[in-house]
C-alpha cells in the first residue's frame, strides 16, 4: 500500500506542476472542470446511488453548473467579482462561494454531531445538494486563486496563482501528514466516533505543522501581512476545518458504507479521498486572504 501511495505520488506530481504553472487560466479551468465531473462521480456514489447512469447525471448536472457559472460570469482573470473584495457585489462566482460557506458550517455540525443512527442529512438528495454546492464552489475556488496577479495589459505574474494554490495544498498537507505521524507515534486519545484511526494527539500535531507552514509562507510568497495575529488565527483555521473537510467524507462514507470513494487513484482511493479537505478549505482560503488583502498580486 505504501509503495503504491508513493508510486502514484511521483507520477502525480509533475502533473501538478503542469497543473499550477504552465498552462493558461482558461485551459486550466477548463481541466479543473475535468477533476470535479470526476469528483462528482464519486459524490455520487457517497450520495448512495445505486446506478452508473445516475452517478453520470450527477456529474452532469455538477458540470452543467459549472460551465453556467463560467459562461454567465466576467472573464476568468477577475473572478470572482469585479467588486471583491472592497464591496459585495452577487456576480455568480462570488454568490456560490458565499452559500458554500453555510454548507461548509453544516459539515462542521454533522461531524461534531454524527451517530450512525439515520440522521435528517443521510438522505440522497440532502448529501447531493452538498456535492451541488461544495463542487461548483471547488472549481470557482480554484480558478479565483490561479488567476490572482495574472498578467492584464502585459502586466502581472503568471505563476503566482500557481504558488498560492501549492501553498494552500502545502496547508492541507501538512495539517494530514503531521496528523498521520505525530497519531503513530503519540496517539493514544480517539478524536471521534467519525474516523476511530484519528487521535486528539494526530490532529494537534497536524496542526502545528500547518500553522509553522503558514508562517513561512509569508516570506515565500511575500505575503502582504500586517496583523500577525489576525493571520496566524486565520492559518489556524483553516488548518482547523482541513480536518473536518477529511472527517466530513468520512461521514459520508461510514454511512455508505464504504471504504474508498473511488479507486482513480492507487494506494491512495478516489480523488475525493485526496481532495476531501480542500473542497471545505478552499473558499475559506480565497476569502479570507483575499478579504485582509494578504495576496500579493
Amino acid at each position: 500500500m505504501l509503495k503504491q501511495r508513493i508510486i502514484t505520488a511521483l507520477v502525480l506530481l509533475p502533473a501538478v506542476f503542469l497543473l499550477l504553472f504552465s498552462v493558461r487560466l482558461d485551459f486550466f479551468a477548463g481541466l479543473i472542470l475535468i477533476v470535479v465531473y470526476l469528483m462528482a462521480l464519486e459524490w455520487a456514489k457517497l450520495s448512495e446511488f445505486k446506478k452508473n447512469i445516475h452517478w453520470s447525471l450527477f456529474a452532469l448536472l455538477i458540470s452543467f453548473v459549472n460551465l453556467s457559472i463560467w459562461y454567465f460570469s466576467e472573464a476568468l482573470v477577475v473572478w470572482p467579482s469585479l467588486s471583491w473584495p472592497h464591496y459585495v457585489q452577487m456576480d455568480l462566482p462570488l454568490l456560490i462561494l458565499f452559500v458554500a460557506l453555510f454548507f461548509i458550517f453544516l459539515s462542521v455540525v454533522i461531524v461534531l454531531s454524527f451517530s450512525s443512527n439515520k440522521n435528517w442529512w443521510q438522505g440522497k438528495m440532502i448529501k447531493s445538494l452538498f456535492g451541488l454546492i461544495l463542487l461548483p464552489a471547488f472549481f470557482v475556488s480554484f480558478i479565483s486563486i490561479r488567476q490572482t496577479g495574472y498578467p492584464m495589459y502585459g502586466v502581472g505574474d503568471f505563476a503566482y496563482g500557481g504558488k498560492l494554490l501549492l501553498f494552500m495544498l502545502l496547508l492541507i498537507w501538512a495539517a494530514d501528514t503531521g496528523a498521520f505521524v505525530t497519531g503513530k507515534l503519540f496517539g493514544k486519545h480517539k478524536l471521534t466516533k467519525v474516523s476511530p484511526n484519528k487521535t486528539w494527539e494526530g490532529v494537534i500535531g497536524g496542526i502545528s505543522l500547518s500553522v509553522a507552514i503558514g508562517w513561512a509562507g509569508i516570506s515565500v510568497l511575500d505575503l502582504q501581512v500586517n496583523n500577525m495575529a489576525v493571520y496566524l488565527l486565520v492559518i489556524l483555521s483553516l488548518a482547523i476545518i482541513a480536518v473536518f473537510g477529511d472527517l466530513f467524507e468520512s461521514a459520508l462514507k461510514r454511512v455508505a458504507d464504504i471504504k474508498d470513494s473511488g479507486n482513480l487513484l492507487p494506494g491512495h482511493g478516489g480523488l475525493l479521498d485526496r481532495l476531501d479537505s480542500t473542497i471545505t478549505v478552499a473558499p475559506l482560503f480565497y476569502l479570507s486572504f483575499s478579504y485582509f488583502e494578504w495576496f500579493n498580486g
